[in-house]
C-alpha cells in the first residue's frame, strides 16, 4: 500500500474565516470612502467660492463695485439641473458675466454657482446683518454630493472671509 498523499486546498472553515474578514473590512472601508468622496467634492465648492471672492475684490478695486454675475437675486434653484445624481458636469459654455469676472472652475463641476451683488443702500437676501453702507456680494454653491437627493449649500459673503455651509442631513 502506498501512503496517502497530502491533499492541498482550503477547508470550509478557512474559507468562511476569510469571507468574514473581507466582510468586516468592507463594512469599515465603504463608509470611510464615501465620506472621503463627499469631502473631496465639497472642496470644489470651497475652492471656487474662494476664487470668486478674490475675483470680486479685484473687480471692485478696478471698477469701484462688485460684479453682478447673477444679477441681484439668486432665482430658483431646480434640483437635478446640475450634477444630477452626484455626477460631475461641464461648466456651461455661455458664461458672459462669469467671464467678465474672470472666474471659471477647473474641469468638471458638482455644484451650481451664483454670485449676486448690490449697491450701498440695498440689502442682500436675508439682510445678513448688513447696515447698507457699502457695496456687497453674496456667492453661493448648491449641489448634491452623492446623488441621494439631499442638497448642500455653501455661501460666501463680502462682509467676511468665512464660507458658510448648510448642515444638510447626513453631512459630516
Amino acid at each position: 500500500m502506498t501512503p496517502h498523499a497530502k491533499q492541498s486546498g482550503f477547508t470550509l472553515l478557512e474559507l468562511m474565516i476569510v469571507v468574514v474578514i473581507v466582510g468586516v473590512l468592507a463594512a469599515v472601508a465603504v463608509p470611510a470612502f464615501s465620506s472621503y468622496v463627499k469631502r473631496a467634492r465639497a472642496s470644489e465648492a470651497t475652492d471656487f467660492l474662494s476664487e470668486i471672492r478674490q475675483r470680486q475684490e479685484s473687480y471692485r478695486s478696478e471698477f469701484g463695485q462688485y460684479c453682478a454675475v447673477s444679477g441681484t437675486s439668486f432665482g430658483t434653484y431646480t434640483p437635478g439641473t446640475l450634477a444630477a445624481n452626484g455626477r460631475a458636469q461641464s461648466w456651461p459654455a455661455s458664461t458672459a458675466n462669469w467671464d467678465q469676472l474672470g472666474a471659471r472652475p477647473d474641469g468638471q463641476i458638482y455644484f451650481q454657482y451664483a454670485s449676486i451683488s448690490g449697491l450701498p443702500g440695498t440689502s442682500p437676501p436675508g439682510g445678513l446683518g448688513y447696515d447698507g453702507s457699502d457695496f456687497w456680494f453674496v456667492s453661493q454653491a448648491i449641489g448634491d454630493l452623492d446623488g441621494d437627493g439631499t442638497e448642500v449649500t455653501f455661501e460666501s459673503y463680502s462682509a467676511g472671509n468665512q464660507i458658510w455651509c448648510s448642515q444638510a442631513k447626513g453631512w459630516e
